[in-house]
């Protein structure tokens, strides 16, 4: 982190953008080349250039040189002429986001005046002369001849990512430290670091992932940045609709789920054992749905100056995980029925408005909505009370808006608008104080001559049979209702009924309730100097806002507050508690770059410095030992004008010394017991420099620092830090965290092997400083409460190289191959390992250790076949596991290692390989366009684990639970070897998807 002068620094930004050209920030390519005379291959000065079916052109310069910028990505088609020269056109050519396209073009004399063209396909350069980072570009129809679902689909699929349920990390860094652009703006989730908006693959024109150093227009990311630029509507009308409907089809029987529990008796021992009859789900229809459309073309009544995209998704999956509905959460028989412990749904739609108000100018719109829902999450415990799981869903959405000023063919100016706004909520059920219906039942005593009897304490009849039952004394339980209302029941409700049982009542009592939101700005301008030099600068603004409301359902107390109600009642609790927290943050950031691209024939180099800043907009505990403003330990916190009492007091007096002072309030005590925290300043170098050691290969080397405010939920965890007054141990976020830092190397090699075959390998290195951590407990007066907060203070550091291998369709065939080898090592995997670790008395962590996701090895490869209207791909993949800690078998005699434990991730979970496949077959009718596909993903059904058991190193059994050696017990749900069963550790089972597209 470097700090300087904010006098200074607010200078240096005004003379940034007063002095320097400035640019628009990862969305445009640029095609540069020359023209010369075919005869004598001199420059031909005056040259016309003419981007076909748009308003864009160049004229070559006194060198014959020429630059057109600002071009989307996509496909071009080049015109160029000059009298006295036939004309020439060239088609297919590639643009790509932040790239240079080379095309040298000679033109044939000619002496008579003639409308002849020669027309020239373009062939894509293998090596990327100006790629002076690690880039992996996929374009719109590379995507759609790939077995993928989703854009997490074909990140998965780029060296150097590793997915992790649903995370990625990108060359070794936790999840959270990607940045996530469409169209020129960021659209990152900022509480957690996730994508925040799902753009469907039919409205990606190009994804961009960058793995390496980057440049220093890109900010907020310290381990990648997902570049996604959407599509625009053209001059004509096209759209397409498909839909498809899958299955998950297997026979693999760790799926299956009880059916019922056959109990008999040994004829040897007399003992009481079961037998599971089991039921297998994937056997029958496990629905996936799909439907998805895209429109396009010029917008009526406009005159071809306003041309529109839209696309829409809806996609539902009950997921091949399930459970049986054997119990309802409050302990009621359930109807048995199968339930699906992981379904999705989703719904999403974008619309993109392009606007030509003149040769120079467009103007742009763009929105996405989606929306989400989840019934729950697979959880092994609740299999058979599966209603008792938080259903969660949400909506994102984000509105962009884009004014695009052409000065001049080598100067133009943008200007981006961005309103983006995550909502979030998670509960079993959405009214916090719903309660189930009660009964009483009146216990026998046969002794007495009392035969129990139900009945409904709310009926007229009922309330007089209560008054009755009090007045006699007879002892009572309230029982819930079977007929009643769902409801929830008290959280001391969810325990086990015996050992090596799922739940047979209760459910999750959080309620969460969170929204993300904030505006960007952004002005940008490009100036192309000349040939050598486009310098790049800008600048960003965002204003944050987040809301909170999450709370734990609580019983309710007496008025007195001393003792909670009978029958069960929920409430939600106060927020002076710490089983609620309420909070609205509106941080605040800054940033500005400048930086400059030179292109010469012997080597290329981005240079430029980016500057950021951050302010959380809140506060740190003044006393680090007395945090919590509701109930503060310290008498002078608590009281005003607080003066000791004289000593020697008896308890009584000293008591009625106290009731003498006025205690402050919560908001009074927020001005002294608080303190604003300071805001953080953070300048980063880049370079990069990619040098020609041949016209078929590339040297290139980069370096930066990268830094990233940590996720906004470490800032604003616990946010009134309440700790409790009795007893426990605590964590609490910390808005004064420093920005995240790394430094990263790199070094790499793209040669082209053949004419349409290249391979690209990469060595870098990252070491990573003042990660998110959790600090050594902090005390408090009361002995029995310590804390911890979030502190910058943990390292990594990754190693490796990447190999990838592309060859180019040609003979109908083209394919990828890319890996990747990587050590990431560190202190802890997750910011509140140190926490748990000081909870267990154990040391700080000096030594590195693997981190969570160091895969070792990644092996993607693709192969794509198209001949005629015939389109086949494959996708293999080859992956290492995982690393996990270890543990002793039961019974093993391993003598003083017993003391000392096994290292943390010493082990390897197995290894994974999966392969999917892809079928299109494509039927023309007239103007219509008539596909039929099939995806089969895992199409070996190879059953891989993913996680395991420390003591077997297998998700298959364990040595701690011996089912042949474990009695029977009435109380147990399920049996025991179900019990042991993983069915969430293993890769997903095969699914068959079969579909119908319709285009034009």
């Amino acid at each position: 982190m470097v700090k300087l002068n904010r006098s200074i620094l607010i200078c240096i930004i005004i003379s940034v953008c007063l002095k320097s050209p400035l640019l628009n920030a990862g969305n445009t390519g640029k095609i540069s080349g020359g023209v010369t005379d075919l005869s004598n291959n001199q420059p031909l000065t005056g040259a016309n250039i003419t981007v076909l079916g748009t308003d864009r052109g160049a004229a070559a310069d006194q060198n014959g040189e020429f630059t057109i910028l600002n071009l989307p990505p996509g496909l071009y088609q080049l015109k160029f002429s000059m009298m006295g020269y036939k004309s020439v056109e060239v088609t297919q050519i590639r643009v790509s986001v932040d790239l240079t396209t080379p095309l040298s073009v000679s033109l044939e004399p000619t002496v008579l005046e003639s409308d002849e063209t020669v027309t020239i396909v373009a062939r894509r350069e293998m090596v990327q002369r100006d790629m002076t980072g690690s880039l992996s570009s996929v374009s719109a129809d590379q995507i759609e001849n790939l077995p993928v679902e989703s854009i997490g689909d074909v990140l998965s699929l780029q060296a150097g990512v590793v997915k992790d349920g649903n995370d990625f990390h990108i060359r070794g860094g936790r999840a959270g430290e990607v940045a996530y652009w469409i169209d020129g703006v960021a659209t990152t989730d900022v509480f957690n670091g996730r994508m925040g908006i799902p753009v469907e693959n039919n409205a990606v024109e190009e994804l961009q992932v960058i793995s390496g150093t980057y440049n220093a227009e890109y900010g907020q990311a310290m381990s990648g940045i997902i570049n996604i630029v959407t599509k625009e509507g053209s001059d004509h009308y096209s759209g397409q609709f498909s839909a498809y409907l899958g299955d998950y089809v297997s026979n693999d029987n760790r799926f299956s789920v009880l059916k019922r529990v056959i109990t008999d008796t040994d004829d040897q021992t007399g003992a009481i054992q079961t037998t599971g009859v089991y039921e297998n789900p994937l056997k029958q229809m496990n629905p996936v749905y799909n439907t998805e459309f895209n429109l396009s073309g010029p917008l009526p009544f406009f005159r071809s100056r306003v041309n529109f995209f839209m696309s829409g998704r809806y996609f539902s999956n009950e997921g091949y995980l399930y459970g049986r509905n054997w119990l309802t959460p409050q302990g009621i028989p359930g109807d048995s029925s199968l339930v699906p412990m992981d379904p999705y749904r989703r719904g999403s739609g974008h619309g993109k408005l392009t606007w030509q108000l003149s040769s120079n100018i467009k103007l742009s719109y763009n929105i996405f909505y989606s929306d989400w829902h989840k019934d729950r999450y697979f959880s092994k415990d609740w299999k058979y009370v599966p209603e008792g799981r938080s259903q969660s869903g949400g909506t994102s959405s984000s509105h962009i808006i884009a004014l695009n000023h052409l000065l001049s063919p080598k100067t133009f100016y943008e200007v981006r608008l961005n309103r983006f706004q995550t909502d979030y909520h998670s509960y079993v059920y959405a009214d916090p104080y719903a309660a189930p219906d009660y009964l009483i039942q009146v216990r026998s005593d046969p002794e007495n001559g009392i035969e129990g009897f139900v009945f409904d304490p709310l009926s007229p009849e009922g309330q007089a049979q209560l008054e009755a039952v009090r007045s006699e004394g007879l002892a009572f339980d309230y029982i819930i209702d079977p007929e009643g209302h769902a409801g929830y029941v008290h959280p001391d409700s969810l325990l086990a009924p015996a050992a090596y049982s799922f739940y047979n009542i209760g459910m999750d009592q959080t309620h969460n309730n969170r929204s993300t939101a904030y505006w960007v700005a952004k002005f940008d301008l490009t100036s192309q100097l000349n040939q050598a030099h486009q310098m790049k600068t800008g600048f960003e603004v965002r204003f944050h806002e987040l809301t909170l409301d999450w709370f734990q359902i609580r019983p309710k107390l007496s008025e007195s507050n001393e003792e909670q109600l009978v029958p069960f009642q929920p409430t939600v609790p106060d927020v002076s508690t710490r089983y609620h927290n309420v909070y609205n943050r509106r941080p605040r950031e800054l940033s500005a770059y400048i930086q400059d691209k030179i292109e010469l024939k012997e080597v290329n180099v981005n240079i430029g410095v980016r500057l950021d800043y951050f302010d959380s907009n809140h506060v740190a505990p003044f006393d680090a030992s007395d945090p919590n403003i509701y109930f503060p330990f310290k008498n002078e916190n608590r009281y005003r004008d607080w003066i000791e009492p004289p000593p020697n007091l008896s308890q009584s007096e000293r008591e009625a010394y106290i009731a003498g002072f006025e205690e402050y309030t919560p908001d009074a005590r927020r001005v002294f017991m608080q303190k604003k925290v300071r805001s953080q300043w953070a300048v980063s170098p880049r370079l990069g420099m990619a040098y020609p050691i041949t016209d078929r290969g590339v040297i290139h080397f980069s370096y930066g620092h990268f830094f990233q405010i940590p996720a906004f939920q470490f800032l604003y965890d616990n946010p009134d830090f309440k700790v409790s007054s009795t007893g426990g141990y605590f964590v609490i976020g910390n808005a004064g965290l420093k920005p995240q830092r790394t430094v990263q190397y790199e070094i790499g090699l793209q040669q082209q092997l053949t004419q349409n075959s290249v391979i690209d390998a990469t060595v870098f290195y990252r070491d990573v400083r003042d990660w998110v951590g959790t600090s050594p407990l902090i005390s408090t007066p009361v002995p029995s409460v310590k804390y911890s907060r979030y502190e910058n203070k943990d390292y990594s550091n990754v190693r490796g190289f990447t190999l990838k291998l592309e060859k180019r369709r040609f003979q109908n065939f083209s394919a990828r191959l890319e890996y990747t080898f990587s050590i990431v090592e560190g202190t802890y995997s997750d910011p509140i390992d140190a926490f748990n670790a000081y909870q267990d008395q154990e040391e700080p962590r000096l030594a590195l250790v693997p981190m969570n996701w160091d895969r070792r090895h990644s092996l993607n490869g693709s192969i794509v076949y198209q001949h005629s209207d015939w389109t086949a791909s494959l996708i293999g993949r080859f992956w290492t596991g995982l690393p996990y800690t270890p543990s002793f078998p039961q019974g093993e005699i391993v003598g003083g290692a017993t003391l000392i434990g096994l290292r943390e991730n010493s082990e390897r979970r197995p290894n994974q390989t999966i392969v999917d496949l892809y079928l299109k077959r494509q039927i023309h009718l007239k103007a219509l366009r008539f596909s039929v596909f099939c995806n089969i993903y895992n199409l070996f059904d190879q059953r891989d684990e993913t996680s395991v058991y420390g003591d077997t190193g297998s998700a298959e059994y364990t040595t701690e639970i011996k089912p042949e050696k474990i009695g029977y017990n009435p109380k147990r749900i399920g049996t025991v070897e179900d019990y042991v069963l993983q069915p969430s550790w293993y890769t997903a089972p095969r699914e068959i998807q079969v579909g119908l597209a319709i285009g034009f």
